[in-house]
């Protein structure tokens, strides 16, 4: 083969590797691969400690203790009017119906447990619950809490002003952890108020949480 026609032939050669070396790329009738969008498989999850605001066990006693059967629960139910606040006190109301977002409590109703809350408050209260708030948000908009407020029996607990969001369509678990001086049957509730996304307020009351004797 002469030299002149050798050099022909390399030089198709090489545009033939570099044609099939652009074929290579995807073809635009192929879906590109897709990095997967993270799914949250598990949501944040908060703790909130808290402790029955009646006092130590004795405090209120005007008489010899009643007792309960085991896993009582309170009666009526569901609970009838909270007792009377003082003014400018919170008191909780009939939990919220909504398409915006809804909390299921994991397990409902509560057995009793009697693990101790490491909280000071609870040194005097041995009673204790456990259980689980799932705040879920059903609408597109994230929903941000600034402020959730508990109550227990009926009365004034705490008002916890941790921030958090839900993403649009997301969760959030808050564990939840009662100490008393009692056990006797009780209920608990939370009340969250925040805004959505558009800056619309939002307040909302969860629902009634039994919790059973011991």
């Amino acid at each position: 083969m002469s030299p002149r026609v050798l050099a022909s032939f390399l030089a198709v050669a090489v545009a033939g590797v570099v044609i099939a070396s652009c074929g290579d790329q995807p073809s635009p009738t192929v879906a590109s691969p897709v990095a997967a969008t993270p799914v949250a498989t598990s949501a944040s999850t908060f703790i909130d400690m808290l402790a029955d605001p009646s006092g130590p066990l004795g405090t209120l006693a005007d008489g010899p203790p009643v007792v309960y059967p085991p896993n009582s629960q309170w009666d009526p139910w569901p609970p009838g009017p909270p007792p009377k606040a003082q003014p400018g006190v919170p008191v909780p109301t009939d939990p919220t119906t909504s398409p915006t977002m809804h909390i299921m409590i994991e397990s409902e109703p509560v057995f009793y447990s009697g693990v101790p809350v490491p909280l000071a408050g609870c040194d005097n209260h041995p009673h204790t619950w456990y259980y689980d708030q799932v705040l879920v948000n059903d609408s597109g908009l994230t929903l941000t809490f600034a402020k959730r407020t508990n109550f227990f029996d009926g009365r004034f607990s705490s008002t916890n002003s941790t921030a958090f969001s839900i993403r649009g369509n997301g969760t959030l678990r808050i564990s939840t952890r009662w100490c008393s001086g009692y056990s006797k049957p009780h209920y608990a509730q939370t009340i969250f108020e925040g805004r959505n996304e558009n800056g619309d307020p939002i307040t909302f009351a969860g629902p009634w949480v039994r919790l059973l004797s011991r």
